[in-house]
C-alpha cells in the first residue's frame, strides 16, 4: 500500500517546513505539490520515493503538454533560491505563534466563535453560525477572506506577512465580528 500526500495547498512552507509531513515523521511514498512551488507560476510536482518509482513509471509512460518545460524548471528554481535567501521557513516559524495568539484573543472575545486551530501559516476559526456575513464585512473594509465550508473562516496569509499585517488583520476581523454578532 502506498502513502500519498496531497501537499498542493499546505506545502512549500505554509507550515514552517517545506513539507507538514515533516512535522510528523510520516514520509510519503508518493508527494503533491503545486502553486507555492512556482509563487505564481504555472507548476506542479509528483514526487515519488525511490521504491515507489522503481516499481511505477517508467521512462515514456507519462507525458504532459507542459511538463517539465525550461521556463517552469528556472521558476521553481527561483523560488527555491528566494525561499533560502529570504529564510522563509524560518520566518513562518517565528510569526505563526503570533498569528495564532492573535486568532486565539478572537476566539476568547467572541462567544460563538468555537475554536482556532492549524499548523503555521494555515489556519482556521470555527464558529457557530455561517462565515458567509463575516467575509463580506471583511471584503467591505478591503480584506479578502476565504471560508473553509460554511463554518469555518481559512487564514492563508502570504509567507512573508508581519506582525503589523497580523495585528491589521485582527482589527479588521474584529469590526467585522461584531458588525455580523447578532445578525
Amino acid at each position: 500500500i502506498l502513502l500519498i500526500f496531497d501537499e498542493i495547498q499546505c506545502g512549500m512552507g505554509r507550515s514552517g517546513e517545506y513539507y507538514v509531513w515533516q512535522h510528523y515523521g510520516v514520509k510519503p511514498d508518493i508527494l503533491t505539490t503545486a502553486k507555492a512551488l512556482g509563487c505564481g507560476f504555472p507548476v506542479g510536482a509528483f514526487l515519488l520515493s525511490g521504491r515507489a518509482a522503481e516499481h511505477s513509471l517508467a521512462a515514456g509512460d507519462h507525458g504532459s503538454t507542459y511538463g517539465g518545460n525550461p521556463l517552469a524548471g528556472a521558476a521553481v528554481r527561483e523560488v527555491l533560491s528566494q525561499y533560502e535567501k529570504r529564510e522563509l521557513l524560518s520566518h513562518v516559524k517565528a510569526i505563526s505563534p503570533y498569528l495564532e495568539k492573535r486568532l486565539q484573543e478572537l476566539v476568547a472575545e467572541f462567544p460563538f466563535l468555537k475554536e482556532r486551530r492549524g499548523l503555521g501559516l494555515m489556519q482556521g476559526i470555527e464558529s457557530e453560525r455561517p462565515v458567509g456575513p463575516v467575509i463580506l464585512a471583511c471584503q467591505k473594509r478591503g480584506m479578502l477572506m476565504i471560508n473553509a465550508g460554511s463554518n469555518v473562516l481559512r487564514f492563508l496569509p502570504p509567507l512573508v506577512i508581519e506582525e503589523r499585517h497580523v495585528d491589521e488583520m485582527q482589527g479588521i476581523l474584529r469590526e467585522a465580528l461584531k458588525e455580523t454578532e447578532n445578525a
